[in-house]
């Protein structure tokens, strides 16, 4: 089995839905932001501290790293706007897990488990804006793109097994 990296902004279901394809194929998952944590502590904190530029290298690294796995990979909703990154993803099983911009947004704001530094301190036409900043890039990537909005987990997950077969 080849990794399979679902990518989408803030919100989309990533982690959700890489436990669900796991689970659906036995397989192993690959959270990238757990273990981000697990290495440099507090994405927030460490995005404080040490700056996104630092961040995203830590990522690249942990991507190269993930994709030699054989696992379903949840990745960060940033990890796109690398160059060395798409290089990286550009012949990968990637998939888009798309949701509509305002249930983004209302996703972001409730969860209570995620503190996101790309969004806590911006207003909601920030996050907007932010999303259309990378959205082209989520779309030129993918080879299979799922829509999450109103939709439960399993219901997605089945969908990107049947996409895969």
């Amino acid at each position: 089995m080849e990794s399979i990296i679902l990518i989408g902004f803030m919100g989309a279901g990533k982690t959700t839905i890489s436990r669900e394809v796991a689970n659906l194929l036995n397989c192993q998952r690959v959270d990238m932001d757990d273990v981000l944590v697990e290495r440099i502590g507090s994405i927030s904190q460490y995005f404080e501290k040490h700056g996104e530029a630092s961040f995203r290298q830590h990522e690249t690294e942990l991507l190269k790293e993930a994709i030699t796995q054989k696992s379903v990979i949840a990745t960060g909703g940033g990890v796109i706007m690398q160059e060395e990154n798409q290089q990286v993803l550009a012949d990968k099983k990637v998939i888009y897990l798309k949701a509509d911009p305002e249930i983004l947004i209302d996703r972001i704001r409730n969860d209570e488990e995620n503190i996101r530094p790309n969004a806590s301190n911006k207003d909601d036409s920030e996050i907007k804006h932010l999303f259309y900043s990378r959205e082209r890039y989520y779309e030129q990537l993918a080879k299979i793109t799922v829509d999450t909005t109103h939709r439960c987990p399993k219901e997605i997950a089945q969908e990107i097994i049947q996409h895969l077969a």
